[in-house]
């Protein structure tokens, strides 16, 4: 016959020890996996990055002229969107511990619009080297290469809005490597008329067209490390508003989850850390 537990005169914990807390680690066991999980998107940043990097020092000439491209006080003002939104989203992680509602709504609402302004933002930018060519066309007096904006005027024909010049026999022209700086340089070697600010013009497209590329990650090694670095913290960052917006939510139906909303804003200060080395590498070196 079995012996009970009465026989001994044990009697049981109600409750088995907690397996983190009891044994004098104050850490959460759900900001321990925040922080795994944010250890590896670092190493994944840095593959991204690291890759970069080594690509760029193999090809510097071609990575400094196209950098030039980039608009760099719209990516400015991304920059400021981003380090805008990381106060208010401690704002709201500090609201959040003090159990103020209103407060938490109210910022995680502006993080929600800063990410969602940033995102606009880089649409913008991606929409307009979508729209802007580097192309060839034949026209009556020879080969001509032209790099700016496409437009369509009235009545139907074509102009380009940019800078242009004609190819030379002696050129070295590949249409993924030229850009507006070949163009100036190619039009000073041959002494054409109008060089820098005065080649900005309209050109009207009356030929055929040979060649044409816009500048998507098509276009060269640079576009393509630009596009594959912003497009993935493009993600990450519409990946953010996503527990943004429903912690938001939640705090205007009076449930707040301070927990949760710390670890939303680990992840978000990551992201924008991510933008931190992404602004000066791809648009100020």
């Amino acid at each position: 016959m079995s012996e009970s537990i009465l026989d001994h005169g044990y009697i049981p914990e109600e409750h088995a020890p907690d397996p983190v807390i009891s044994h004098g680690d104050p850490t959460p066991p759900g900001k321990v996996c925040v922080w795994l999980f944010l250890a590896s998107e670092i190493m994944f940043f840095i593959g991204i990055l690291g890759s970069y990097i080594v690509i760029r020092s193999g090809w510097p000439h071609l990575f400094e002229q196209m950098g030039r491209v980039l608009d760099k006080r719209v990516a400015a003002v991304n920059t400021l969107v981003l380090i805008f939104s990381s106060l208010t989203m401690a704002l709201a992680v500090d609201a959040s511990q003090k159990g103020d509602r209103k407060r938490v709504f109210k910022f995680l609402g502006i993080t929600f619009l800063c990410a969602l302004t940033f995102l606009l933002i880089k649409a913008y930018e991606y929409n307009d080297k979508f729209h802007h060519v580097t192309m060839v066309v034949k026209q009556a007096d020879g080969a001509w290469v032209y790099d700016g904006h496409l437009h369509e005027k009235d009545g139907g024909h074509k102009v380009l809005q940019g800078v242009g010049c004609k190819l030379h026999d002696d050129d070295v022209f590949n249409i993924n490597f030229a850009g507006k700086e070949w163009i100036e340089e190619s039009a000073r070697a041959h002494h054409d008329v109008g060089t820098g600010e005065e080649m900005e013009k309209e050109y009207p497209i009356n030929g055929t067209v040979a060649q044409t590329v816009s500048y998507g990650p098509w276009k060269n090694l640079f576009f393509s490390c630009y596009f594959t670095a912003t497009g993935v913290h493009g993600i990450h960052v519409f990946a953010g508003m996503i527990p943004l917006g429903i912690l938001a939510v939640q705090s205007r139906r009076n449930k707040i989850f301070p927990e949760a909303t710390e670890y939303v804003g680990l992840y978000w200060h990551f992201v924008d850390l991510v933008w931190i080395f992404l602004f000066p590498l791809l648009y100020l070196i």
